[in-house]
């Protein structure tokens, strides 16, 4: 067949082989931007979920308890789950970067140990990393149909992508040895986090005498039902207060606190920031 100037098409068929429906275990629970100002806080902190920490400007240092990492534009932190650690930012040149909170799982590279982290410099290979960074934060600002789904398959190319440049081949687990009525009680709490829930609740919804259940709970996950419940609300109404107008009474009242003042005291206490502080250092530009 010819075009119109006489010249033959060309057609390539390239087929694929031994394709597998690869997909990370764990789930993606947040993607969250963050820039500095001057008066950044630095906090040391654990969570318990794992965190992929991309710096998209700026300088700094990443810091837990026994190491100091440098930061730049392109460096990619994996944090695993109750790994305490911070951030700290060049006031000179403010860091810029995005983080995905993944829950249960734990990051391991077959070519590793367990570690608590692990860091990587993709300077060279910022045309391959950056954009998927790029394209989740557009996919939930915008809030489209489907956008938590797109996202998520936006994660599988990412560590498809990590695996291809590093070599690292991680593989993505939940904590080993989860007794079942600890995940039914997780799985409860981020679900309903937005009620009122109190330990007589989870020993009334689990069947099981609330000193144990919390003692099961602590031992599995590395932190209490209770601080566990609070760490999910204060996720929420991080994001309330960088996307949203709300007032802080019904962010308050979304993110499942009893009252403004319980829920001002509690986010305090956790990221060292009230929120009308946290709102003005780090809101994103209202839809």
């Amino acid at each position: 067949m010819a075009d119109r100037k006489g010249e033959t098409m060309a057609n390539s068929h390239y087929y694929l082989q031994g394709v597998t429906d690869w997909q990370p275990s764990g789930k993606l629970l947040y993607i969250s931007s963050t820039s500095y100002g001057r008066d950044w806080l630095s906090i040391m902190h654990s969570h318990s979920f794992a965190e992929l920490f991309y710096v998209l400007d700026g300088e700094g240092y990443f810091c837990t308890e026994s190491s100091k990492i440098p930061l730049r534009k392109n460096s990619l932190i994996i944090i695993n789950p109750n790994t305490r650690h911070t951030e700290k930012s060049s006031s000179a040149n403010p860091l810029k970067y995005v983080v995905l909170g993944i829950d249960d799982a734990r990051f391991a590279s077959s070519s590793q140990n367990i570690e608590t982290y692990y860091s990587y410099d993709f300077h060279s290979h910022q045309n391959s990393i950056l954009p998927i960074f790029e394209e989740m934060l557009r996919e939930i600002r915008n809030n489209n149909i489907h956008h938590e789904e797109i996202c998520r398959h936006y994660f599988s190319i990412l560590m498809l992508r990590i695996h291809r440049i590093t070599g690292d081949d991680f593989v993505l687990s939940p904590p080993v040895n989860i007794p079942p009525e600890c995940e039914n009680l997780k799985e409860y709490m981020n679900t309903h986090y937005r009620e009122t829930i109190t330990l007589d609740t989870l020993a009334e919804v689990s069947h099981l005498n609330k000193y144990y259940l919390s003692h099961i709970f602590s031992r599995t996950f590395g932190i209490s039902p209770i601080n566990y419940l609070l760490e999910r609300r204060i996720l929420h109404s991080k994001e309330l207060l960088k996307n949203f107008d709300y007032t802080v009474t019904q962010i308050a009242h979304q993110s499942g606190f009893s009252s403004a003042n319980y829920f001002t005291q509690s986010f305090k206490k956790y990221t060292g920031l009230t929120p009308k502080a946290y709102r003005n250092k780090y809101r994103n530009p209202l839809p």
